[in-house]
This record gives C-alpha cells, structure tokens and sequence, in this order.
C-alpha cells in the first residue's frame, strides 16, 4: 500500500467512524437496540445457553454478550461502529485475495454501507451482522490453504461448522468459495458440484437436529428476506470486480468521489427504507 492510499484510507476511516458514531448515538439509539432484548448481566448466561442448541449458536451468544454489556452503559453506538469496522476490514482483505488494486478498501465498503442502514430496520438484529463477519473470518482462514486436497476436504468440513456456527450465512461462504476456487484458476468440477449441493441440502438434512421447520433451518437466526441482501451484496462486489477495469481502477479524485457518493446514497436510501417507525 503506498502513501496515497493509506493517506484516501485513512481519511475515510475517520470519516466513517465519526459518522457511524454519530449516527447510531443520535439516531433514536434507545429505540434502535429495543430490538434486540438486552438482558441483564444476571440472566446472561441463562440468555446465552438458549442460543446453543440452536445453528448460528456463536453469533447470537456473542450478539448477546456483547449487548448486556455495551448498551446498558451508552456503549451502542461504539459497539456497532467497531463491528462494522471489522466488517470493513475483513472485506478488503478478501479482496485484495482477489487481486483488487488500490480501489479494493472502497468497494469493500459496498457491503457495509448497506449493512449500516438495514440495522435501523426493527427485523434486523447485531446476531445478523456477526454471523456475516465471522463467514467472512472464516472464508478467510480456507484462503489460507495450499494443499489441494487438504482445501477439499476442509471445505467440506468447514460447512457443518459454518453452519453451526452462523446459521443461514452458510450461503455466502459456499459462493465465496466457489468464487475463489474460480480467481486462483482451480478447475476442480466435481468438488465444485458436491459443495454447492451439500451446502444446499444441509440445513434440510440438520433441521431436525436443531428442531426446526424447513423454512427456519435456511433462514435462521433470522427469517426476514433483506436480512440476506447483505451477504447477498458481498457476492456480488466479488461478481462484479471481475471486470479488469473495474478491479484495477486507479484511486484518484474522481474515482473516490463517484464511489464515495454512491456509499452514501446507499446508507441514505437504505435507513430510509428501513428506519425504525
């Protein structure tokens, strides 16, 4: 990374933090974690055992923990900036694995701009938000693997675990592998195949370990379609930078200005839509 683009990532850091910050602080921030059914920290435990005999069980005890300890005390507001910077983060990383230049720490920003604004929906809740950014960490962690065989076979492994651990989020992670495998020039058809099916019929095959309905098992932890469109917007930043120009885009005056208006039309046009009534 050179000067210029750690000067433009470091200005916009800072914007973003301070406007994240701002934004959940005064944007009706009692309202907005009503939702989420902060517990005491004495019935915590009991709060978080409930999560365990459950998929997605990691992100929402953590989405619990995390709230009994931050919002009592007025600490919303950093705690959803600080997720979403990790968010943020984790992205660039994943793209910079898909050779993306200098343009890489913006588009990354695609996914989280849209989270920031579904989070003012009622129906959207931080166990959502974590259970994005812990596929992402471990995606991440798969990308790391050389062996081809040793790659095989933890990507089959690593489904029941994803799963277990951030639910419905299963989804993105078996694209996000099927994207990579694609990016580093793999041709392994049949691995291809058999991730995508098992990664399809495995939450059908757990339901009734988890004692849920068919629609539960695919949606759980939570059953709201544009809880998705996050998940659903990270494959798509990962579709689109397959084109050269657009992956390896320079980050001057122009280009951040046009990515940068369109990041905040985005937040905008998505609390709008889905700003608690």
């Amino acid at each position: 990374m050179n000067k210029r683009e750690r000067l433009l990532q470091g200005v916009i850091t800072g914007i973003f933090v301070l406007s994240c910050i701002v934004f959940f602080q005064f944007f009706d921030s009692n309202h907005l974690f009503d939702k989420e059914q902060v517990v005491g920290l004495s019935f915590l435990s009991d709060a978080v055992s409930e999560c365990m005999d459950k998929p997605a069980w990691l992100a929402c005890a953590l989405a619990k923990t995390l709230l009994s300890l931050l919002v009592p005390v007025g600490g919303g507001a950093l705690l959803l900036t600080i997720i979403l910077l990790l968010e943020w983060w984790v992205l660039t990383v994943i793209l910079k694995r898909f050779n993306v230049g200098e343009m890489a720490f913006l588009y990354a920003l695609f996914p989280v701009a849209l989270e920031w604004g579904t989070y003012c929906s009622p129906s959207y809740h931080l166990a959502s938000i974590l259970s994005l950014v812990l596929v992402l960490l471990v995606f991440c962690g798969y990308t790391l693997i050389k062996n081809k065989w040793l790659s095989m076979l933890s990507g089959f492994a690593l489904l029941f675990i994803v799963y277990s651990l951030v639910g419905s989020r299963l989804f993105i992670f078996v694209i996000l592998v099927l994207l990579y495998e694609a990016e580093i020039g793999e041709k392994r058809w049949v691995y291809w195949a058999l991730l995508l099916i098992t990664g399809t019929v495995l939450p059908e095959f757990l339901k009734s370990v988890y004692s849920l309905s068919e629609a539960q098992a695919y949606q759980y932890p939570h059953p709201w379609l544009p809880a998705f469109f996050p998940g659903i917007a990270v494959a798509g930043v990962l579709v689109v930078i397959q084109f050269k120009a657009i992956r390896n885009m320079r980050a001057n005056v122009w280009s951040v200005s046009v990515m940068s208006g369109l990041l905040i039309l985005i937040v905008i046009s998505s609390v709008l839509s889905h700003a608690v009534s």
